[in-house]
């Protein structure tokens, strides 16, 4: 093939005016092509090339012309017919029928069941360039600031207390600045959506003007040919706080592209590395660490932090103050069953002891149970989003067991007590439980659970004796004898200490030492 550096050779020396067959025998190419390359450079002189896309044709590097193949294959029965294939799939997009559309080696096994002879390449270019041809163009956006969130799910599957569930990820990004805002949730349903929604703005301190969610089943209701109805939570949601619902196209994520990477950039960042942790709320406060962490970084175009742009975007914002938190909470009517517990979407929580039989309003949030008796506050859950499970609560059964004491070391209500009073009982009190429900009375009324286990420990340390609830109860009035810093001992403390001797003596405990104030 003839280089470049000739063709340039054969110009220059036409310019001294070698002849052409001078020129043939000195660069050693055929006659014809020096004819061929000196009419091309003079036509190019004549030519204004500066607004076509080609170049002078000294610049040019010899080529070949290409052969314009003769399509043997590809005749236009099958062009129509692979046409009508591709129109066929552009309906199903639109008719939400994305998963039946017809790939590409269908549509060739479909050729092939109806006798047409076609290999699978000639079919995949042929569509392969037709698609190309509607390929959809973006528009690069330029935001305002504090005028537009956007919101999406997440999955995220974590090993709580040692039990591996999948989690929601609730995940916010302010268009403007890119700033982050994350939460983990058992469920996707209306009170977590909510619940979310008013943790942001009660967080960010101001209101974005707009709102922008893709077609999720909390926020669409449903689907009216081309119009979409917005689910009544939503619609409450933004009356309250006065912000704009968008919505995006259906299966056109790319219209909320900052929180489609901020969800796998958030989940990847926080738990990668970690899935394991004692319990949700541990999970939370990594997820927070790492928010933190990432609204710290430097934007890329605008060189400031992103937690700085967004002290920017609340200056911005201009609004003096927020409403109140939107009560995120719906109230349910229960009765009480012989249990003594209400049944709230599938599982029981407890009430106190007395009401059996009786109706009470529940007040249901994304994280606990609030439950009412004639308007009055008497007890609250931790919200359960499992099946069939039971909250309880040890304190609201406490006069039943007075009468049932035999019922309380394989209760459901001491199993879920914290581990402190379990081992309590289960050390010091099996066969004792008339007196461990007197303690725990005293515990409900006086709420000196901190000084209680100080007493224990107290007792264990400087071997007093038996654990009984009678030095409990005494020592956790002595509040002076369990202090968190040394004090110095005064004449109470002392007398307080001889009782304590004088106690053990008369049971004939044995007394290892003498209890040090301080």
């Amino acid at each position: 093939m003839i280089t470049l550096n000739k063709k340039q050779q054969v110009i220059q020396l036409h310019l001294q005016d070698v002849s052409q067959r001078q020129i043939s025998t000195e660069v050693k190419v055929s006659r014809n092509t020096v004819s061929k390359y000196i009419e091309a450079f003079e036509k190019s002189k004549a030519t204004d090339v500066r607004n076509l896309p080609v170049t002078e044709d000294i610049l040019s590097p010899p080529s070949y012309k290409k052969r314009a193949g003769v399509k043997r294959k590809m005749t236009e029965e099958i062009v129509e017919r692979l046409k009508g294939f591709i129109q066929d799939n552009e309906w199903k997009r639109k008719n939400n029928m994305s998963k039946q559309q017809m790939k590409k080696i269908d549509m060739y096994e479909k050729l092939q069941e109806e006798g047409y002879d076609i290999g699978y390449t000639t079919v995949r270019n042929f569509v392969n360039s037709e698609e190309r041809r509607t390929k959809e163009v973006y528009i690069r956006q330029r935001y305002s600031a504090a005028w537009e969130v956007e919101f999406d799910w997440g999955e995220v599957k974590l090993v709580i207390d040692g039990k591996q569930k999948s989690y929601s990820l609730a995940v916010f990004t302010l268009a403007y600045s890119n700033y982050r805002f994350a939460l983990l949730y058992e469920s996707e349903t209306m009170i977590c959506i909510q619940d979310a929604h008013t943790k942001l703005i009660d967080h960010l301190g101001f209101v974005p003007s707009v709102f922008t969610y893709d077609n999720m089943r909390t926020v669409v209701k449903s689907f009216v040919g081309t119009d979409r109805k917005i689910t009544d939570g939503m619609i409450n949601l933004s009356n309250y706080y006065e912000f704009r619902i968008r919505l995006c196209e259906p299966r056109k994520g790319n219209q909320k592209g900052h929180v489609e990477r901020s969800v796998e950039v958030v989940r990847r960042k926080a738990f990668s590395y970690d899935i394991a942790f004692p319990s949700l709320e541990d999970a939370q406060k990594r997820l927070a660490q790492t928010i933190l962490s990432l609204n710290k970084r430097i934007h890329h175009e605008k060189k400031l932090a992103h937690i700085e742009l967004k002290d920017q975007e609340k200056v911005a914002a201009a609004q003096e103050a927020l409403p109140l938190p939107f009560d995120v909470s719906e109230v349910v009517e229960c009765r009480v069953d012989k249990y003594s517990t209400v049944t709230i979407k599938q599982n029981r929580y407890s009430v106190p002891e007395g009401h059996v039989g009786a109706w009470i309003r529940a007040k249901v949030s994304a994280d606990s149970v609030r439950l009412f008796i004639e308007g009055e506050f008497v007890a609250e859950h931790r919200r359960n989003w499992g099946v069939h499970q039971w909250e309880m609560d040890l304190y609201h059964y406490i006069k039943t067991f007075t009468k049932k004491k035999g019922a309380l070391a394989q209760s459901e209500c001491l199993s879920q007590a914290p581990n402190q009073i379990k081992k309590l009982f289960e050390n010091h009190y099996i066969g004792k439980e008339k007196d461990f429900l007197e303690l725990l009375l005293y515990v409900r009324e006086k709420n000196q659970w901190d000084n209680v286990m100080a007493a224990v420990r107290q007792i264990e340390t400087k071997g007093l004796g038996d654990i009984t609830t009678e030095k409990l109860i005494f020592l956790s009035e002595q509040t002076d004898l369990v202090p968190a810093v040394p004090l110095h001992p005064d004449e109470t403390v002392e007398q307080a200490l001889q009782n304590i001797k004088a106690f053990s003596a008369m049971f004939n405990q044995v007394d290892e030492g003498v209890l040090e104030h301080g």
